[in-house]
């Protein structure tokens, strides 16, 4: 009998045994599988973390590289506007060193002035009509006329004077010019149209423009080495309304 006691509390023992190590088990899967959970969830955040750390860098990197080149564009833009405004300083500078000690002179017949140079002369020979020449050679000179723009019809002005130049040559007929450097850099002047015909003496150019309010026509009779057309076309240029 007292070994029969004995057995039934070592079962007993050994049941109760096996149940507190199945609770332990499973509390220790349960306290590991939420460790599991939490650490991934760290994980995750931290992933979260490095990619937005990441996508804050690739900002950054655009945002730099569009400055950069935001700042490339607006040197570019003052190196331009710094060689317009060299190129300008130099025409200016240049213009001015061709009329060094040229006196403002008014037409007597026309409403006209302009910039004559120390060896030239101006003279009014009829209404519509002055011509500028080289005191010490009169067979060079430049007749200039003045019109109303309102009052031109610049097609048709410009018609006339080719044909008035065509009628100066018989050997040959008008050629345009179209060479910078043979035309006007007087930002002043619209709608210039310039043509030159040879003659035995030299070439002979015709030239008009319209600047503001007035349209001028100017012919040009210079020598076969085109000695006076710079200072000729320079002058030009400084004709402007009383």
């Amino acid at each position: 009998m007292k070994n029969r006691k004995l057995l039934y509390t070592a079962l007993s023992a050994s049941l109760l045994l096996a149940a507190c190590g199945t609770d332990t088990s499973e509390e220790d899967n349960d306290k590991t599988k939420v460790e599991n959970t939490d650490q991934a969830e760290d994980a995750g955040a931290e992933g979260s973390d490095a990619a937005g750390s990441e996508t804050d860098g690739a900002e950054d990197t655009e945002a730099a590289d569009e400055g950069t080149a935001s700042n490339g564009e607006a040197a570019e833009d003052d190196a331009t506007d710094d060689s317009t405004d060299s190129e300008a300083n130099s025409s200016d500078a240049e213009d001015a060193a061709a009329l060094e000690g040229a006196v403002e002179t008014d037409s007597d017949e026309q409403d006209f002035k302009i910039q004559v140079l120390p060896a030239y002369e101006l003279t009014s020979e009829e209404p519509g009509r002055d011509v500028l020449y080289l005191k010490e050679q009169e067979d060079k000179y430049m007749v200039i006329g003045t019109m109303s723009a309102a009052d031109t019809d610049f097609d048709k002005a410009v018609e006339n004077m080719t044909e008035t130049l065509a009628a100066t040559s018989t050997d040959a007929t008008p050629v345009e010019l179209t060479d910078a450097s043979q035309l006007p850099t007087n930002k002043d002047l619209e709608k210039v149209q310039a043509y030159r015909v040879t003659s035995a003496e030299g070439p002979i150019t015709a030239m008009i423009y319209q600047k503001g309010d007035m349209v001028v026509r100017v012919m040009m009779y210079d020598n076969n080495d085109e000695s006076y057309y710079e200072e000729f076309l320079k002058m030009a240029e400084t004709i402007e309304t009383k």
